[in-house]
């Protein structure tokens, strides 16, 4: 299978963190517009934390390879349908579903592809409680990433381009 960030076209590659929050896929229609401008490259990423596959394990929703097979495949799943709702194409898309840490996935894959930028929502789905503590998966991306990193707020209305 070819990747759609490998070759030898011009233009920028775009990571862009998908949780499914309604500012990540304002996220993702930002990094749509702006590699379209630029005959760039989207590399759409969806972690599984495995902090959520411990907690459903401890709850016995199932084993840990049961549970993994159904959040990747309901992932993979809600990946393609947001994909074609936005009419994101597979010659200038690679969709991507792993598990970890959301912040160190994000990194991981921006170096791995050498991305030249990540676009993230910055209120995504997790507790606030655990982002009042922690800090959100944007602010930690933000910590320990040394490329340029677009924060996309919820309500956001400005043109790119």
């Amino acid at each position: 299978m070819s990747d759609p960030l490998q070759g030898n076209e011009k233009g920028p590659k775009i990571l862009v963190g998908v949780d499914f929050s309604p500012s990540s896929r304002l996220a993702l229609r930002k990094a749509k517009s702006w590699a379209a401008s630029q005959g760039g490259k989207i590399l759409v990423l969806h972690v599984i934390d495995q902090g959520f596959v411990k907690q459903c394990i401890q709850q016995g929703l199932g084993t840990e390879e049961d549970v993994k097979k159904k959040l990747f495949l309901n992932a993979k799943s809600k990946l393609r349908a947001l994909l074609n709702r936005e009419g994101m194409d597979g010659n200038r898309t690679e969709m991507v579903v792993c598990e970890g840490a959301p912040c160190i996935e994000i990194n991981n894959k921006a170096v791995e592809k050498d991305v030249e930028m990540i676009v993230i929502g910055s209120k995504g789905n997790s507790d606030d409680m655990k982002a009042i503590f922690f800090g959100s998966t944007a602010e930690r991306v933000l910590r320990f990433i040394k490329r340029p990193v677009l924060c996309v707020p919820p309500q956001c209305d400005y043109k790119l381009g």
